[in-house]
């Protein structure tokens, strides 16, 4: 079964987000990050950063809620959270990796 590490008001939504809308089986882990949970040693072995998320899919451990969001569009394709057509896809890639910063 996979695994979130997250906490809900970080970028972990993302990925929390994605699993739901695919109905995907998960454990979802929380990260004390005020408590310092995310500099654990046994944290720092998923992400040397120390930073959430981090999805563990057997063997296979990512970080970054953008890339983890494209995974999981990936892994589940039949459910249709990516579109197959080239041009909606690059604006959903687009949303996906959007960060809100203004310059």
């Amino acid at each position: 079964m996979m695994k979130l590490y997250g906490l809900g008001p970080t970028r972990s939504l993302r990925a929390l987000w994605a699993l739901r809308e695919l109905d995907a089986e998960f454990e979802f882990v929380p990260v004390n990050i005020l408590g310092g949970e995310a500099r654990h040693p046994d944290f720092l072995r998923l992400n040397p950063a120390g930073k959430l998320p981090v999805l563990v899919d057997g063997d296979f451990i990512l970080t970054e809620s953008a890339a983890i969001v494209m995974y999981l569009a990936e892994k589940y394709g039949a459910k249709g959270l990516m579109p197959t057509d080239l041009k909606e896809r690059a604006q959903a890639y687009r949303w996906t990796l959007f960060c809100g910063y203004r310059a």
